[in-house]
């Protein structure tokens, strides 16, 4: 798991944070993809109920990531002030894609909090 102190994390800006997350995501790296989000990260759109903490976070993505057809591209993002990305993705499942709209809040080189808005 990442350390908040980590000179490396807390060096990333937020878009660095994001692309980290995405390629880790499309890697089907689980640890790496865990490793982007702070510990008490909150993840809403992505279940019924928000997916909060490091722990349900790899529960919940777990069995994701061991999808060889699931991958995600980002079509465009938007940095607002130094820590809200806003990201169009295509979340591609078995060829078929989901238009989604994801706000990540990044802090010290983390991702607080994630939402995901599908079309």
């Amino acid at each position: 798991m990442t350390d908040r102190t980590d000179r490396t994390v807390l060096d990333r800006t937020a878009l660095d944070t994001v692309q980290a997350q995405l390629d880790a995501f499309n890697a089907h790296d689980l640890d790496a993809f865990v490793a982007t989000y702070a510990e008490d990260a909150v993840i809403t759109g992505v279940a019924p109920e928000p997916v909060a903490g490091s722990a349900a976070i790899r529960a919940f993505y777990e069995p994701r990531l061991q999808n060889p057809e699931l991958s995600c591209v980002i079509e465009t993002s938007v940095l607002f002030g130094t820590r809200w990305v806003v990201a169009q993705e295509q979340v591609i499942n078995a060829g078929i894609a989901t238009e989604t709209i994801a706000t990540f809040d990044v802090v010290d080189g983390l991702i607080a909090r994630a939402s995901m808005l599908k079309a």
